[in-house]
């Protein structure tokens, strides 16, 4: 069975494999009281300590902590099975990293920065934020972190706004940004600078004029972006909430952090040049490099250029690198690799669908699928891949108490058995459908975003919703709309659905098929076609292609085809002999 959905609370739950089992209160208490962690660099004397015994205290102290986790788990699995009377099957932690090497990396990125800039996924940004590394950088070593909201064009206004209440009641200092939508930007832009570097190659006159156009332009950018740079200080509350909704550009980003660092007193520092180092933290695959690549203005068609490598699966970069901003000389950037907090909240499923961990290395694909199942809907599913899931009978739903309710949720096999019957996936060997192949398909449209499913803030303290679950879902489905391919088939089903109901209102529905029927014969009658033996247009390709020699002796029906029995009888002379041969 599937685990539960992910519940942000400020008591952390556990979260098992069966979803009947759950733990008591007390157990709850408990756990929050021992939460887990991220490990903690042993400290150390620069000068003193030596890198032997740096080295043997770090793999102490990691080797402590691995321990205390695998402890924790013991007695939460431990007090769970006696509370259920023997219903826990077995509680795990979910796969965290386990490599002290990549932990270092995070160490080493946390000291050397003045900023720690954490990274999160818009679609679920309470799943990739980690509160104990936020405790960890700014209460233990004293460094600001500001959460960047990437891919955050997969939000509307509306909910970014709701996310902006929740995250300023907490306390957390946010920005809203997406990489893909500035990247497209400066692709374009260096797209369109090299066209017109080859088209005025040679007209020297021209570029010179247009150099002073991009100076003049350049300058009134400039004056706009000082305008829009975010100050919170100048700005009332529902301002500041209607600016931090909004999706910020490249500039504006560079502006925020300078300013937020501003705010916190960091100071550029002599042994790197002078610059404010910004270190880039958080989960794979949520877009570190992404963010580095547009905030350092890289482009895919610029050859030449310093860019950090992106790929689409987890865990590409594999060590922490700096990098200078070509227009900022007060700026650098520090990317870790992304690593899996440890958590007893999320499942492995969770980690997969998020994209945190490989797909290739999924081993079991059904819980992955149900959980997508239930998070998309049906029409999206069917419209994203042109299938039509089978509906359960009138007489299953009754069965299950279902009967004048909304229809439930496809299930893992018949979303994978219609999509390997529609696109002919089947096993070689077997003959049977292959579903851990479509299973990867499906995940990996998850993870990119292709099938949305975005996350709604959770109540605030008062147990008020900041926004209602079916207004979030319903903005989330206007921008699946508005991303999908398939935008005709959707807008197509909610057409045939309103007229559904207009028609369930007025009884004129059938006549007005009739008519249309009838009128649809009228047209096919009028125009002819080869029912009627006539010629047909000179803009047929099928006649172009024909000989024009003979064409006038050829017998146009051969083989009497398209010929009237009855006029060839009334047209025949009476005189004369008839031979049938």
């Amino acid at each position: 069975t599937v685990a539960h959905e992910y519940v942000p609370e400020r008591q952390p739950t556990v979260t098992f494999h069966d979803d009947q089992s759950r733990i008591s209160s007390s157990i709850q208490a408990k756990f929050a009281f021992h939460e887990l962690s991220v490990p903690r660099r042993p400290p150390w004397t620069p000068g003193v300590t030596t890198p032997q015994e740096l080295e043997q205290l770090e793999n102490e102290s990691f080797y402590e902590w691995r321990k205390s986790l695998a402890i924790k788990e013991e007695e939460i699995a431990a007090l769970a099975f006696k509370h259920q009377g023997g219903g826990v099957a077995g509680a795990s932690v979910t796969p965290y990293e386990k490599n002290l090497h990549v932990w270092r990396q995070l160490w080493r990125v946390l000291e050397r920065s003045s900023v720690v800039l954490q990274i999160v996924d818009a679609r679920n940004p309470l799943f990739y934020l980690s509160d104990d590394l936020r405790r960890y950088a700014m209460e233990e070593l004293g460094k600001p972190m500001l959460m960047i909201v990437n891919k955050a064009d997969y939000l509307t206004k509306v909910q970014r706004e709701a996310w902006s209440v929740y995250f300023n009641e907490r306390g957390v200092d946010h920005l809203f940004f997406s990489a893909y939508e500035e990247q497209k930007k400066i692709d374009e832009a260096a797209v369109v600078g090299r066209q017109r570097a080859d088209l005025f190659d040679d007209e020297d006159h021209e570029v010179i004029d247009d150099e002073k156009e991009d100076e003049e332009e350049g300058q009134d950018e400039s004056d706009t972006r000082e305008k829009k740079q975010i100050t919170l200080e100048q700005v009332t509350r529902e301002d500041t909430l209607k600016q931090q909704a909004d999706l910020m550009s490249r500039e504006e980003l560079i502006n925020a952090l300078n300013t937020f660092a501003a705010k916190h007193g960091c100071k550029p520092e002599e042994k790197y040049d002078n610059r404010i180092q910004y270190g880039m933290v958080g989960f794979p695959n949520v877009g570190k490099s992404s963010v580095i690549n547009v905030l350092v203005g890289s482009s895919k068609n610029d050859h030449g250029v310093v860019r950090v490598g992106v790929a689409a699966q987890p865990g590409k970069t594999k060590h922490f690198q700096t990098l200078l901003l070509p227009d900022r000389s007060d700026m650098m950037l520090c990317d870790c690799p992304g690593l899996v907090f440890p958590s007893f909240v999320s499942s492995t499923a969770d980690l997969i669908a998020a994209g945190v961990f490989p797909i290739a290395q999924m081993r079991d694909h059904w819980p992955v699928v149900s959980l997508i199942c239930k998070r998309v809907p049906r029409e999206v599913l069917n419209a994203h891949y042109g299938i039509h899931i089978p509906e359960p009978s009138e007489h299953e739903l009754r069965e299950k108490g279902l009967l004048g309710k909304p229809l439930p949720s496809p299930t893992a096999e018949e979303l994978l058995g219609t999509y390997c019957i529609a696109r002919s996936i089947i096993a070689p060997s077997s003959g049977v459908p292959d579903y851990q192949r479509a299973s990867r398909v499906v995940v990996k449209d998850y993870s990119e975003g292709k099938l949305l499913y975005c996350h709604s803030p959770p109540p605030t303290e008062d147990n008020k919703p900041i926004i209602s679950d079916e207004e979030y879902q319903r903005e989330t489905l206007l921008t699946a709309i508005r991303n999908t391919n398939n935008t005709r088939k959707l807008q197509k089903l909610q057409v045939l659905e309103a007229e559904a109901k207009a028609a369930s209102a007025n009884d004129t529905g059938i006549e007005n098929d009739f008519d249309d029927f009838d009128s649809i014969l009228d047209s096919t009658s009028e125009g002819g076609g080869a029912d009627n033996g006539e010629k047909r247009g000179k803009a047929h390709k099928s006649i172009k292609k024909w000989g024009k020699k003979g064409r006038k002796l050829r017998n146009k029906d051969p083989y009497g085809c398209h010929s009237d029995p009855d006029a060839v009888l009334s047209g025949a002379t009476t005189s004369g002999l008839v031979v049938n041969a």
